[in-house]
C-alpha cells in the first residue's frame, strides 16, 4: 500500500513487519522477497535465515486500511458497488457498468493504467462470482471469464487454497491428495462428508460453503461502502480540470441534468453528493442537504457554492459524479400560490444557513405532552413534518418566553408552609419582591419510574421591574392535611418574563 511504501533499490528484498505474540512476523513482502520464498506470516528470523540482508520496517495497519478505503471509494468511478475484502482486496460488482467503458477488457485496462500512473500495483480479474474472482486474482491474475461462458474449467485447475480456506484445512486436504479445486468439484456431497469423517465439522462446512460460493450455487452478496444512490449523473473529461471556476460550470451542467431527471420522475432530492475524482487516484466528496424535497437547480447550486472552495484539485479532476442519495415524492405545484412561495422561501433560507453553519445549526421547537416546562418542548430538525403544536393545551397559565437550560438554586425568604417569596438571592445579587402571583402547582408525571417532588411556581416582580418565574421544589408537611415531601424544600429560578 502507498501508506507503507518505502524507498528501496530495485531488486532488493523488502518486507513490512508486525508483532504477534511477542514475535516479529512479516506483514507484507515485495515480489523480490516472494521469489526467494519469503512470504507473509513468516517469522522475521526465518526470513533472515533465507535472506540475511532483507530490508524491513514496521507496518502501519491503520494507515493501510485508510488507504484501502480511499482506493475503494475511488473505484466508484467504475461502479457504485465497491466493497473492501479483508485487508488486501476490493470487490467490484460491475454488472451493467462495463459497457460504459467499452466492455470488460477496456474497463480493466483503463483501471490498470490509471492506478499504475498513481504508483499503485495491482492484480485483477473478472468472474461471475466474488469467490471465483478472488481465486483468479491471486492465482491467475488478468483472467476474464467471457459473458457467455463460466469459469468452471479454469477454476478447476487452481490450487485448493484458491477457495479461501485456512492453512489447517488446506494442509489437511493436501495430505488427502486433494490439491486442486477440480479434485473435489465433482465429488458428491454425501461422499465428500463421509470421506472427511475425521476432519472437524467446521472445516468441512467451511469447505462446502466456499466451494458453493465460488461455483455460484450459494449467493455471496457484497456490502458496498455506501448505499446505491437513487439518481446519479456523471461527466468525464479529456483534460483534467484545475480551476474552480471551470469546476463550478461543470457542476451546474450536471445539476441541471439531475434536476431534469428528478422532474420527469416527480421526485425531489434531499441529500446530494458531489464526488470529484482526481488524476492521482483519490476522490473528494461534498454533501449538501435540504430540509424539504427540491429539484431547484439554482437553489441547490447555491448550497454547493458554499463548499466548492473546499475542493483541492491537485493535478486536476477528470471525472465528476453527482448523486441524489435521498429523494422523496415531489409533485408539480401551481405557480402563483403566495402561501406555497412563502413556505419555499423559508425552506431555502434554512438550507442556506445549514450549508454555511452546519446541518445541526437550525432547529424547530416541537411540542411534547408533558406537564413539566423543560419537557414540554424539544428541538427537532427542519425536515420534521408535524410539530404537534395543535395538541398544545388551551387556557394554559402564562409562561415565560425564556427558560434557563437548567433551573438554578436561589436562597429565598418566604412564609412557611406555603407562601410567595418576599426576597431572594440569585447569582450573588439580593432582590426584594414587590409583586407575586401563584402558586401554580405542577406534580411529577406518574408514568415516570423515578418519583419527583411537587413544584409550586410563582410569577414575581422585584424592585427595578424585572420579572421572574421561580418555584419551590417539594412541599412542607401540614398536620392532618398531608405529609412532608421534603424536610427542607429548595427554591429554583427557572425563567424570565419580558
Amino acid at each position: 500500500m502507498r501508506a507503507n511504501r518505502q524507498k528501496s533499490l530495485p531488486g532488493e528484498a523488502f518486507a513490512l513487519t508486525e508483532t504477534q505474540d511477542q514475535t516479529q512476523k512479516l506483514y507484507a513482502t515485495c515480489l523480490r522477497a516472494q521469489t526467494l520464498g519469503i512470504t507473509r506470516g513468516m517469522s522475521l528470523a526465518e526470513a533472515r535465515a533465507i535472506k540475511p540482508d532483507i530490508e524491513t520496517t514496521a507496518a502501519n495497519a491503520k494507515a493501510d486500511y485508510a488507504a484501502l478505503d480511499a482506493l475503494a471509494r475511488w473505484f466508484i468511478r467504475y461502479t457504485p458497488l465497491s466493497a473492501i475484502n479483508n485487508l488486501d482486496g476490493i470487490f467490484l460488482d460491475i454488472t451493467g457498468c462495463s459497457h460504459l467503458f467499452g466492455g470488460e477488457l477496456a474497463m480493466l485496462k483503463d483501471m490498470t493504467k490509471r492506478l499504475k500512473l498513481a504508483g499503485i500495483t495491482l492484480q485483477t480479474s473478472i468472474a461471475e462470482t466474488p469467490g471465483a474472482a478472488w481465486a483468479f486474482t491471486r492465482f491467475k491474475p488478468g483472467h476474464i471469464t467471457p459473458e457467455h461462458e463460466n469459469s468452471l474449467q479454469a477454476l478447476a485447475l487452481l490450487p485448493i487454497k484458491a477457495l479461501r480456506l485456512d492453512d489447517a484445512s488446506t494442509t489437511t486436504l493436501s495430505r488427502l491428495g486433494l490439491k486442486k479445486v477440480g479434485d473435489i468439484m465433482d465429488i458428491p456431497r454425501h461422499t465428500l462428508a463421509r470421506r472427511f469423517r475425521d476432519i472437524p465439522a467446521k472445516q468441512v462446512t467451511a469447505l462446502l460453503i466456499r466451494l458453493d460460493q465460488a461455483l455460484g450455487k450459494q449467493e455471496e452478496p457484497i456490502k458496498p461502502l455506501q448505499p446505491l444512490p437513487s439518481w446519479q449523473v456523471r461527466q468525464a473529461f479529456m483534460e483534467p480540470m484545475v480551476h474552480i471556476e471551470t469546476l463550478e460550470t461543470a457542476v451546474v451542467q450536471l445539476m441541471q441534468r439531475l434536476c431534469v431527471a428528478l422532474c420527469a420522475a416527480e421526485q425531489g432530492a434531499m441529500r446530494i453528493q458531489l464526488s470529484a475524482f482526481r488524476v492521482d487516484g483519490t476522490v473528494q466528496q461534498l454533501m449538501v442537504g435540504t430540509n424539504k424535497p427540491s429539484r431547484d437547480a439554482a437553489h441547490i447550486m447555491r448550497l454547493f457554492h458554499e463548499k466548492l472552495p473546499q475542493l483541492d484539485a491537485g493535478f486536476g479532476f477528470d471525472l465528476l459524479v453527482l448523486a441524489a442519495h435521498e429523494t422523496s415524492e415531489l409533485r408539480p405545484e401551481q405557480t402563483g400560490d403566495q402561501q406555497a412561495e412563502n413556505t419555499h422561501s423559508i425552506a431555502k433560507l434554512i438550507d442556506k444557513i445549514s450549508a454555511r453553519l452546519g446541518p445541526t445549526s437550525v432547529h424547530y421547537l416541537k411540542h411534547k405532552s408533558s406537564h413539566l416546562p423543560e419537557r414540554s418542548q424539544t428541538l427537532s430538525p427542519p425536515s420534521t413534518s408535524d410539530l404537534c403544536w395543535a395538541n398544545f393545551p388551551k387556557n394554559k397559565p402564562l409562561r415565560p418566553i425564556r427558560l434557563l437550560q437548567r433551573p438554578e438554586n436561589i436562597e429565598v425568604l418566604a412564609e412557611v408552609p406555603e407562601g410567595a417569596p418576599r426576597s431572594f438571592r440569585w447569582r450573588r445579587v439580593q432582590h426584594t419582591v414587590t409583586k407575586a402571583e401563584g402558586p401554580e402547582r405542577i406534580s411529577n408525571e406518574w408514568w415516570h419510574k423515578t418519583g419527583g417532588l411537587t413544584r409550586d411556581y410563582y410569577r414575581i416582580e422585584v424592585t427595578g421591574g424585572a420579572r421572574f418565574w421561580v418555584f419551590r421544589h417539594g412541599l412542607y408537611g401540614i398536620p392532618r392535611v398531608r405529609s412532608a415531601e421534603s424536610k427542607q424544600p429548595l427554591w429554583y429560578m427557572h425563567g424570565f418574563f419580558p
